[in-house]
């Protein structure tokens, strides 16, 4: 892990946005992968749907938000490439150690260890891009990083399905766990960490980040963050499952027809939104958060229409529009981060968006789903988990007027 021995960004910037891509996309893929093994866990283990959903996003919420501003803390200090590796190596050993598990107490045991290793990837390579790429190009080098965030989600579902239709969800577990423990080792030989600028080097106190949570903008992305998150974890951990109990496909089915159309949708809005919010935003600094707001409101009819969908065409039709408006927001919201913050406050402005997204969002958003699907049973039967999916539309609704509300404030609140 070499250091930039200047404060201008490092050569071969691009490159080292696409590696850090494909961390947070392994990330994620390892995160996701209990939404494509949700039904044989069910059945091996007999667990409820709100069990499942406890498991799949409470349990990781909890210790993810635990850990994750330590670590950008530490990530604002110290060595972020040397953190990112750690970090990389403990998700990937958990993942493959959740394969091992007997019983739900070591599912939950591993998915803990999970959290806490994912929880320093984001601030970490968040605040690396921002010194790797200038700020002109950088919604741009946002939108190249989070098209790893989808990717990975689609990698759990076409390679975490067909692995555990043809050996097992334990399996499957191995194998993306040990993809990650690889790219690990390659991240820790390649990243450099570049020298940052003297505000750093002279920041021993938590001002920069206190100054930032004073401004408007900041404060109603978080809020953006955490309801936007609410609905895509209620998505996407109860989806796979929603064409299995439905459509009556296998997991793998599932996962290779939707996770393949899903990755050129996600892949495709989520690099558009990087090139429009750098053209946008050069004649108006306010379309940085009004293009999240616009999309993400857009969103919401084809989500209805995807829950509702009585047959496969329909719900391809309504789900690839839902996905691709939504993906747009990601670039966007992450450039808008590292603008509103100084340079000693970068990696915890990225972990608070990421912990209130996760905290809030994983935490809530496949429990209420699964709780309602338990509740509404008796009255809705076989369509409880429809109505289930359908309530992830308010969020939806609240985080595009917070997005909206911080335009107000972005013209001041800037740094540059």
């Amino acid at each position: 892990m070499s250091e930039s021995s200047t404060g201008q960004p490092p050569a071969r910037g691009s490159a080292y946005v696409v590696l850090l891509a494909v961390l947070i996309g392994l990330s994620l893929m390892d995160r996701q992968i209990l939404s494509i093994i949700a039904e044989p866990l069910k059945h091996e283990f007999a667990l409820t749907d709100t069990l499942l959903g406890i498991l799949s996003g409470m349990v990781f919420a909890l210790v993810f938000a635990f850990a994750s501003l330590p670590i950008a803390w530490s990530a604002d200090h110290i060595s972020r490439t040397g953190i990112l590796t750690i970090c990389a190596t403990t998700w990937a050993l958990c993942t493959v150690g959740m394969g091992t598990a007997l019983g739900y107490t070591q599912l939950v045991i591993a998915r803990m260890g999970l959290a806490i290793g994912e929880a320093g990837c984001n601030p970490c390579a968040q605040s690396l891009i921002a010194d790797y790429v200038p700020v002109e190009r950088r919604n741009r080098a946002m939108a190249i990083y989070s098209m790893g965030g989808p990717a990975g989600v689609i990698t759990a579902g076409i390679a975490g399905g067909l692995l555990t239709d043809a050996y097992g969800w334990r399996v499957a577990l191995y194998v993306l766990g040990g993809v990650s423990l690889a790219l690990a080792l390659v991240a820790s030989l390649i990243l450099p960490e570049p020298k940052r600028s003297s505000a750093h080097a002279d920041a021993t106190t938590n001002g920069g980040f206190l100054t930032l949570t004073r401004k408007p903008a900041f404060r109603y992305i978080i809020g953006a963050s955490a309801f936007g998150a609410i609905a895509i974890y209620g998505g996407l951990a109860w989806g796979t499952v929603f064409v299995v109990r439905y459509f009556h496909w296998t997991p793998g089915e599932a996962g290779a027809v939707f996770g393949t159309l899903g990755a050129v949708i996600a892949l495709g809005g989520t690099w558009l939104g990087g090139p429009a919010a750098d053209y946008l935003s050069k004649r108006d600094k306010r379309w940085q958060m009004w293009l999240p707001a616009i999309v993400i409101l857009l969103s919401i009819p084809f989500s209805v229409f995807s829950i509702f969908s009585l047959t496969i065409p329909v719900l391809i039709i309504a789900s690839s529009g839902e996905t691709f408006l939504r993906t747009i927001s990601f670039a966007p919201l992450a450039a808008a981060l590292q603008r509103l913050a100084p340079d000693n406050a970068r990696a915890r402005a990225a972990a608070t968006a990421g912990v209130t997204g996760t905290l809030v969002g994983l935490g809530l958003g496949p429990t209420i789903v699964g709780a309602l699907s338990d509740g509404l049973a008796p009255w809705a039967g076989a369509d409880s988990l429809r109505y289930g999916l359908l309530s992830m539309v308010i969020p939806q609704f609240l985080a595009a007027i917070c997005c909206w509300q911080a335009a107000k404030s972005i013209d001041k609140d800037f740094l540059d």
